[in-house]
């Protein structure tokens, strides 16, 4: 593994560390613990109060994130520019991420918490941790001598995949957008809403109705993909990891409904955005792997092309 691979791995758990610390600052109302940017309270060193420590725990784990990056962006000039350009300019667009996310963060503070800045300095985040996943499996799958499958386009499998992450995505940052317009207990009940299939109501109600529409439509294109995982014969790692991605979706949306049962209480809400995080990691790394690792059931003109970067491929997934 070279150093470039090290670095990005570790940026990445780090980074999703880093959202579970968000969700905790959320869950605790700790927004605004630190109500300057980029100091708190004027200082460098805040005073120990509980929600400051818990606002600056996330502005800590921020820079540490970013200070692991310069290792990405360092052997990304070094061993990446020239000789593997697609890892390179992957690297490159998770910086411009990480920008926009800090600038995101600054936003959200001076302009006390306003919920669209906040969906998107979450979003954000999320975009950087999918293009660093991506930007891995592209470097692994070359280090192992695997190339892309150039019909991976046309599988009914990896199109799905690649839709399941976005529409992952999209449930995710609609969650963060409810949660900072006080909509998280618009529905008294689960499954239904206020006792109806289709409520009607106020915004804050529909918001959370579509919110909880978004999961159903996720969880059926999930079980679609797992379906076709095993339908083109993917190998196995990537199997496993789809029935993974469908155990988390179940256990998010149990969560999904312990968050009305416990009037929104700070640990179900930090698990909930931690499982739609991994949910989302999951899906992107799926959509990404499936791009070098064949199923086994293609047309026999292309059987024998393919042949031998479909052994390595599965050979890598595994």
């Amino acid at each position: 593994m070279t150093w470039f691979q090290r670095f990005l791995l570790v940026t990445i758990g780090l980074t999703f560390l880093l959202v579970v610390v968000g969700g905790t600052v959320r869950a605790t109302d700790s927004g605004l613990g630190c109500p300057d940017w980029p100091l708190c309270h004027g200082q460098l060193i805040p005073p120990a109060d509980k929600h400051t420590l818990i606002e600056f725990s996330h502005r800590t784990m921020a820079s540490i994130v970013g200070f692991v990056f310069l290792g990405v962006t360092f052997f990304a000039f070094k061993d990446e520019r020239k000789g593997h350009p697609l890892a390179f300019w992957l690297a490159f667009a998770a910086g411009g991420l990480l920008v926009i996310q800090i600038a995101l963060g600054g936003i959200t503070v001076k302009r006390e918490l306003p919920p669209e800045i906040t969906a998107a300095h979450l979003g954000t985040a999320m975009a950087f941790m999918g293009v660093l996943i991506v930007t891995a499996v592209v470097s692994l799958a070359r280090s192992s001598n695997v190339a892309a499958d150039p019909h991976a386009g046309r599988s009914s499998f990896v199109r799905l995949a690649v839709a399941t992450a976005g529409v992952t995505l999209a449930t995710l940052v609609l969650g963060s957008y409810i949660s900072g317009t006080d909509a998280s207990l618009a529905c008294s009940g689960w499954p239904l809403c206020n006792g109806s299939l289709m409520p009607g109501g106020d915004s804050a109600e529909g918001l959370h109705w579509l919110h909880r529409l978004l999961a159903a439509v996720l969880g059926l294109m999930l079980l679609a993909a797992i379906y076709l995982g095993f339908e083109e014969r993917r190998p196995a790692g990537v199997r496993a990891m789809m029935v993974g991605a469908g155990i988390v979706y179940i256990t998010q949306a149990l969560i999904g409904a312990a968050n009305i049962w416990t009037d929104a209480s700070a640990p179900v809400v930090i698990t909930h955005l931690s499982l739609a995080a991994l949910l989302w990691c999951m899906m992107v790394a799926v959509s990404a792997v499936a791009w070098y690792a064949p199923g086994r059931t293609q047309p026999a003109s292309r059987r024998h092309n393919m042949m031998q970067g479909a052994g390595k491929a599965s050979e890598w997934a595994r």
